[in-house]
């Protein structure tokens, strides 16, 4: 109950509830573990459940028509899926997968509803916080619309790096397992051309890669470089 209530008052969206809120939340919430490659949810699902990221990094993927994959999102500890849950019942546009072990905090949309009720503050805080969600993301998608296979990359390197990095010496450790297959769904590429992308940020000494972890130089002349 205590590491509950430390987890839960650690977050921007659960800021100014009482102590008896807090503890009346964590009684019926729901912890679920998941295993590198297990789904948290599938696309299509109705969930009715709001999800609290705990531990570790889940991604969001979109499944098209034709069988392609697109990597909306990687999110990590902190952040809140399902939340649209809370303004009606709608399936879910992706499917969540854990990529590496995680836990989860799962709430109901009734105890949401049932806070919203004894604190109607909260129901404000919920939509600046989808306001602020919902333009991050309008934000990113035209930024990553835009350039060529390399400069996409390397946003999205800053980003991660941004959101996951470990500082180094001289470098930005990215903090996360991800596979080329991975890197080219995420920028709506193809994994060769993400490869031989790869390959022009190496050589200009901009990335390289220790094990299975990306490592982004720190560079200040990184405006000068030409892709």
């Amino acid at each position: 109950m205590k590491r509950c209530l430390i987890c839960l008052q650690e977050l921007d969206l659960f800021q100014g509830l009482e102590r008896v809120q807090f503890t009346s939340l964590c009684q019926c919430t729901i912890r679920k573990r998941l295993s590198k490659g297990h789904y948290l949810f599938h696309q299509g699902d109705l969930t009715g459940t709001i999800f609290l990221i705990k531990s570790g990094k889940l991604k969001l993927v979109q499944n098209a028509e034709d069988g392609h994959e697109t990597i909306l999102d990687i999110c990590g500890p902190g952040e809140v899926l399902g939340e649209l849950s809370l303004y009606q019942e709608q399936k879910e546009h992706s499917s969540a997968i854990a990529m590496e072990e995680a836990c989860i905090c799962c709430f109901s949309k009734i105890q949401f509803e049932s806070l919203i009720k004894q604190d109607p503050s909260f129901a404000l805080r919920i939509i600046n916080y989808l306001g602020q969600k919902r333009y991050d993301n309008i934000l990113n998608s035209e930024k990553e619309s835009r350039g060529t296979v390399k400069e996409k990359l390397l946003r999205l390197f800053y980003s991660l790096a941004e959101q996951y990095g470990r500082k180094l010496p001289n470098s930005t450790m990215i903090d996360l397992i991800i596979t080329q297959q991975e890197l080219a769904d995420m920028i709506g590429s193809s994994r060769v051309m993400v490869i031989q992308a790869l390959n022009v940020l190496k050589e200009a000494n901009i990335i390289d890669r220790k094990k299975r972890y990306y490592i982004l130089k720190d560079d200040p002349c990184l405006s000068t470089h030409i892709f």
